[in-house]
This record gives C-alpha cells, sequence and structure tokens, in this order.
C-alpha cells in the first residue's frame, strides 16, 4: 500500500475522530498521520525529488480549483466536509486556492447568495479547538486524490497585521439549510409575502426607493446599488421573508412621502404579522445570511410593541451570527470586497441593535466585545467614488453611532456585572467612566461635533436619532455615577444632590431636545429603542420631584409635564410612534398630579429613600408597567 493510499485512509479515520473520538484518540491519529507524511515524502524525495513541485505547479498552471473527493470522506447528515480555512500561512506549499473568484462562487456565500433564503447550503464556523486540528491536516487535504481532485481551502491575504497574526484560525464548513426531509417547494414564506405585496401594489418599487432614502441611507444595512439590480433583474432570488420585512419597514414614512401618500395605506399592523409569520418560516425552513438580515428589517421596524418577540428574534441573530462566523474580521479573507462590507455591516447593525435593546429591555447585552474583532466600519465601506455630499454625510454619522455604541457596551457591561469584586471597584469610577464619553466627544469631526454636542443641523440624515442616543447615554452615565456616589461610604450629602443635579440636567436636556423636533425630524429615522430614552428621562424627573419634593414652577415635576405635553403635539400632528411609551406610562399619572386649572397636587409621600420600604397605595399607578403602550 503506498503512503498516499495509507494518508487517504487516516484521512478518513480522522474525520471520523472529530465527531466520534475523545481528545486522545485524535491527537493519536494526527500524530500517526503525521509519521505517514514524512515517510512518503522521504519515498518521494528518493524516487523523484521535483516531482511534488512538478505537480503543485501544474495544478496553478491549468487554472482550476478541483473540490476534495467526497467518496474518500465520511459523509454526514445535513454537513459538508469541505471547509474554509480563513487563516494564512505563508510557508505552507499550498497555494492552489488563491484564486479569489472560484473561492467565492463554491465556497463562501456570495453576495447573492446573501438574500436568499431557498439555498440548500450555507457557510458554519469550525470551533476553535476543531480549527487546530486542521492545520495539521491541511497538507494532506489539500494534495491530489485519486481522482485527480483536491480539498480547497480559503486563505486569507498574507498582508496582515500583528494582532491578526496571533488570532485564532478560522474555518468554515458547509451545513444544510432546510430541516432533513423538508421538500424545496414547501416554502410558506412565498404566500406571506405575496400577501403584503397584494396590499401595496402598485408601489413595490417605491417602497424599496423609500427604505434605500429614508432607512438605509441613516442605517446601512444594505447596499443600495447591488440589491436594486437583483431586485429589478432577478427578484425571485431574493429571500420572500426578507423582502416582505422590507416593504413592511418602510410603511412607516407612507404618510410622509408625497407619492405614496396620495393613496390609501393598507393597515400596518397586519402587515406586520404577515412578516413575521414569513420570518419565523424562514427560521424554520431555511435559517442562514437572509435570515439575520430580516431579522435587522423586522426589529429595527416601528412601531415597536413586541418585547419578548424582539429579545427573543435578537437573540437568534445573534446565534446565526456566530455560527455564520459574522464576528471574525474578514477584511484579509479571500472573498469579494463586496461580501466582506456586507458582513461588517451586518455585525455592526446586530451589535447596535444588541446594545440599545438591552438599555431599552433592561437586560444583559448578548454580543462580548472580547469575541469579535470586526473592525468599525470606514467611509470606505459605506460610500463610493459616486456618493452624494449629503450621503458622507449621512455615513459620518452613522460611525459615530458605532462607536458611540461601544461606549455604551461598556456602561453596560458595568450596569449587568454581578460579580463586582474591589479589584473592578478600584479600576471603574465616576471619573474613568465619564472619561469614556469624554474621548468620544474629542474624537468627532467638526461636523459631526455640532451635530451631537450643540444640536445644529439635525436635518442631516440620522442626525437627530444620533443626538438623542447621545443625551441617552450621558443619561445613563449620570445615573451610573450617582449609584457609585452613593455606594462610597462617607460621601458627603452635598456630593450627592450634586450627582443627583447633573441627572437632572441631563434628563432635562432631552426635554429640550424634544421640543426642538420639527416635522422633518419626527418623520425621519429613529431606531426604535429610542422611545425609551424620553420614558427614561420622565422617569427620572419624577424621582428627583418626590426625593426633593419640589412640585413648584420650574421644578422637574413642571419639566416633566413640557415632556408629557409636547410628546402629546408631536403623537397628534404626525403620528409619532416614539412617543408611545412614555406617554402610555405616565400621561395620565402627569394629569392627575398636574390637572389642567394649573393646580399642583402634592401627594403628602415619605422620604423618596424610604419609599420602596413602604406599602404605598399609590405607587402602582405612579410607576406603572413600563411595557403599557396606548390603544394595544
Amino acid at each position: 500500500m503506498t503512503g498516499d493510499r495509507i494518508a487517504r485512509i487516516y484521512v478518513q479515520l480522522v474525520f471520523h475522530a472529530v465527531e466520534e473520538s475523545p481528545v486522545a484518540k485524535r491527537t493519536l491519529l494526527l500524530k500517526h498521520l503525521r509519521r505517514t507524511r514524512k515517510t512518503n515524502n522521504r519515498a518521494k524525495t528518493v524516487d523523484n525529488p521535483e516531482q511534488e513541485n512538478i505537480e503543485l505547479n501544474s495544478n496553478v498552471n491549468d487554472g482550476t480549483e478541483a473540490a476534495a473527493d467526497l467518496s474518500l470522506l465520511p459523509s454526514y447528515e445535513g454537513t459538508n466536509p469541505r471547509a474554509i480555512n480563513t487563516s494564512r500561512s505563508p510557508t505552507s506549499p499550498v497555494h492552489l486556492m488563491d484564486n479569489e473568484n472560484n473561492a467565492n462562487r463554491h465556497l463562501l456565500s456570495n453576495f447573492t447568495s446573501s438574500f436568499a433564503g431557498a439555498e440548500e447550503e450555507d457557510s458554519h464556523i469550525i470551533g476553535p479547538a476543531m480549527a487546530v486540528d486542521s492545520e495539521i491536516l491541511e497538507n494532506y487535504l489539500s494534495t491530489v486524490l485519486d481522482n485527480g481532485s483536491t480539498l480547497r481551502m480559503i486563505r486569507t491575504s498574507s498582508k496582515s497585521n500583528t494582532s491578526s497574526q496571533h488570532a485564532r484560525p478560522t474555518m468554515f464548513t458547509t451545513a444544510r439549510r432546510r430541516p432533513l426531509g423538508l421538500l424545496k417547494n414547501q416554502n410558506p414564506t412565498s404566500n406571506k409575502c405575496e400577501m403584503v405585496e397584494k396590499l401595496v401594489e402598485p408601489h413595490l418599487q417605491d417602497l424599496v426607493d423609500l427604505y434605500f432614502g429614508k432607512v438605509n441611507i441613516c442605517f446601512p444595512l444594505l447596499d443600495e446599488r447591488s440589491f436594486k439590480k437583483l431586485f429589478s433583474e432577478n427578484k425571485e432570488k431574493i429571500s420572500p421573508a426578507l423582502l416582505s420585512n422590507l416593504y413592511t419597514n418602510s410603511m412607516i414614512y407612507w404618510r410622509h412621502s408625497p407619492l405614496l401618500s396620495r393613496d390609501r395605506c393598507p393597515d400596518i399592523r397586519f402587515c406586520w404579522l404577515q412578516s413575521c409569520e414569513a420570518l419565523h418560516s424562514e427560521l424554520f425552513l431555511s435559517p442562514g445570511t437572509s435570515a439575520i438580515i430580516t431579522i435587522l428589517l423586522n426589529i429595527g421596524g416601528r412601531p415597536s410593541t413586541s418585547v419578548f418577540g424582539n429579545a427573543g428574534l435578537l437573540g437568534t441573530a445573534v446565534a446565526l451570527s456566530h455560527a455564520l462566523g459574522l464576528n471574525r474580521d474578514p477584511t484579509e479573507w479571500d472573498i469579494s470586497s463586496l461580501e466582506k462590507r456586507l458582513r461588517i455591516r451586518i455585525w455592526w447593525a446586530l451589535v447596535i441593535h444588541d446594545r440599545w435593546y438591552s438599555l431599552a429591555y433592561g437586560t444583559p447585552p448578548q454580543i462580548h466585545r472580547s469575541q469579535h474583532d470586526v473592525p468599525i466600519p470606514t467611509i470606505r465601506d459605506l460610500c463610493t467614488a459616486n456618493t452624494s455630499s449629503a450621503e458622507r454625510l449621512a455615513a459620518s454619522v452613522f460611525i459615530s453611532l458605532t462607536t458611540l455604541t461601544e461606549v455604551l457596551g461598556r456602561y453596560l457591561e458595568y450596569l449587568y456585572d454581578l460579580e463586582k469584586d474591589q479589584r473592578k471597584a478600584r479600576e471603574i469610577t465616576p471619573s474613568t467612566l465619564e472619561l469614556l464619553l469624554s474621548h468620544w466627544e474629542r474624537s468627532l469631526d467638526a461636523v459631526v461635533c455640532k451635530i451631537v454636542l450643540h444640536g445644529y443641523d439635525l436635518d442631516a440624515p440620522g442626525a437627530a436619532n444620533l443626538r438623542l442616543a447621545y443625551l441617552a447615554t450621558r443619561l445613563l452615565l449620570r445615573r451610573i455615577q450617582l449609584d457609585l456616589d452613593k455606594q462610597v461610604q462617607g460621601v458627603d450629602e452635598e456630593a450627592i444632590t450634586h450627582r443627583y443635579i447633573q441627572a437632572e440636567k441631563a434628563a432635562e436636556d432631552i426635554v429640550h431636545f424634544a421640543q426642538a423636533l420639527n416635522e422633518n425630524h419626527l418623520t425621519g429615522f429613529w431606531i426604535p429603542t429610542s422611545a425609551f430614552s424620553l420614558t427614561s428621562a420622565t422617569t427620572l424627573l419624577l424621582r428627583s420631584a418626590l426625593r426633593a419634593k419640589n412640585f413648584g414652577p420650574g421644578g422637574p415635576l413642571a419639566i416633566a409635564k413640557d415632556m408629557i405635553c409636547t410628546l402629546q403635539s408631536h403623537h397628534r400632528k404626525f403620528g409619532w410612534d416614539l412617543a408611545d411609551n412614555c406617554l402610555g406610562q405616565y400621561a395620565d399619572i402627569i394629569e392627575k398630579i398636574c390637572p389642567p386649572n394649573g393646580d399642583v397636587y402634592e401627594p403628602s409621600l415619605p422620604d423618596f429613600e424610604q419609599l420602596m420600604m413602604f406599602d404605598f397605595p399609590g405607587l402602582d399607578d405612579l410607576f406603572p408597567n413600563i411595557w403599557d403602550f396606548p390603544g394595544i
């Protein structure tokens, strides 16, 4: 038996050992394989020392990249053993896989398949422990087998920085997307999408244009040119669930569109129900990259009324993203630049929603900064040479929102850390937390700085949303600082009062921001979780009023009333759905405390610090369920 034949047999055994044997057995097989390879190489050297290089060069010269001989490898149900290796070994003799176009076509989901919901297979990441095994098997899996084909792996470019050289290797295999036994033509998502399309006809293209003009310019998830080309030429290749959610996501802007406002807008809640059913069907039938994009369109849609549903979808998207390797830096992988940009966009859109949903819903974030290395998108990732100045400004605003979200993530880490030891307590101080936000403020360019710090030029796409996100982050910082100071023994009452004043000022800034909004701002882009920033500010103002028993004019209670009046006006005139949550909680309470005749009802309450120790009958009315929405 030749050395090549022995090596192929052991490749089979090792693949079985990966799934069925303990670590010790797998290690033994790998050592045996290595010894066999050395013996085989010595034999080749004696017979013909140049034969191996000739065989490699012949494969390069004829321009082919043969696939693996699957008959020699174990067959797993729903899994294809082809692997994608994204870690470059500069000294490896195998350079057959550096043909980027072929690698893209066969191994990684290309740009078009990212939108398709009916693909049979998708790339699935292999765990770091398993990826180490591949480094030993790499040469054997790339050598010519009996049928003249090889097992391909995708390598990254050799241009890697120091940090990436020490990063763990990243490998992918292909896995079945559809449940075994389910026929390919069984796809109820198409029926749901057709129902939505019938409701919005003949405005399908108009809704797509509206999405890119209102949403995608501020929150760049999709590549506009590529998606529109695919939509016009091969619409059937796009996931029906993705399409239905994109249509419905755009419908919140229907009444403010000069073109669409001429016709009656369909029932948006009914359309959301159909889109949600289509999404859940796709998650069962064919989860993949298109499902993640669809989830982002869904949880980013307005009005947002399903807390548990959004939280569950977000968790599913995070899990799928990890499975597809979206949490790894793709910048030096041998894939197209278009797919690199798409992967970066999807990941950071997911991070942004994860952080802000964590703040809004009061649940820990599901993405940890130590478990991803995807670079923050740049202007080059978001813009092209033909991009207008307005689109470039919108891209700068989005990048600033991304970096602000990183600051928010650091605050959330403290907020949800249940194991705060003394060492962490010394490292995390009110000053260190404030420095994080101060450094972010100084990193802004001049134009974005005016938007964020001074509220100028809020007409720019996404500017108003960024300004509110900054004010909400600063309010959270003041809350944390107040909490830290109260935990320190020996802090005098004046210092605590100063922190309360700072927090109250941060809440007032949100009220003044809401009062300054005009029609253009209110009918523009907003992340749904921004609604909870308005509620948070109102809650703190009421807290300050109870603590200081300040119910007079100009006090926090009066400012809270101004907030309610402002939100009622925005909701009545422009249908601003972000006002729903705050109005649902506090409109009735403020009306009881501050009746229209101007008299202020001063409730007889115990000291605020002792309030939670008493069975106060009005407490449930004062702080109702934060998920109450009017009319739902």
